[in-house]
């Protein structure tokens, strides 16, 4: 049986790929003008969310061993922080656009504030991931 606090590793790659993918849908939604990639974010925004938080509950308990978390407020420096203000921000871009039934925000100023919000919650998901690459010793 698999240790609790090794599992963390194997279920991080799903989170990371999806969140990555939304943004990609996104931008092919906005550049093709074609509502099957919108529709197709929207479903994989859902499934990322949901695996961020198995993610982050896998590496709480991973955390145990670590403790790396004893200071989460200097969030650039922390992996566990980082992934979790990341996440965050992704819930509140899926309700977001859940209040959209799904769709991207189509007014030019709103659109912008989206893609933004979505580039940097990706940028900070690929900085948080490389941060737990270090701490696992994997770079």
């Amino acid at each position: 049986m698999i240790p609790l606090d090794e599992i963390h590793p194997l279920l991080i790659h799903f989170p990371i790929a999806l969140f990555g993918l939304v943004f990609l849908f996104d931008v092919l939604s906005l550049f093709m003008k074609d509502e099957r990639f919108e529709f197709a974010s929207f479903w994989t925004l859902l499934l990322a969310v949901a695996s961020s938080f198995v993610a982050i509950i896998t590496g709480i308990i991973a955390d145990q061993l670590e403790g790396h978390m004893d200071e989460p407020w200097r969030i650039f420096e922390t992996h566990g922080s980082m992934q979790i203000v990341s996440s965050l921000l992704f819930v509140g871009l899926m309700v977001w656009r859940i209040r959209q039934k799904g769709t991207i925000p189509k007014e030019r100023p709103l659109n912008l504030i989206y893609f933004g919000l979505c580039a940097v919650a990706v940028l900070g998901i690929y900085y948080g991931s490389h941060l737990g690459a270090m701490l696992g010793g994997r770079i």
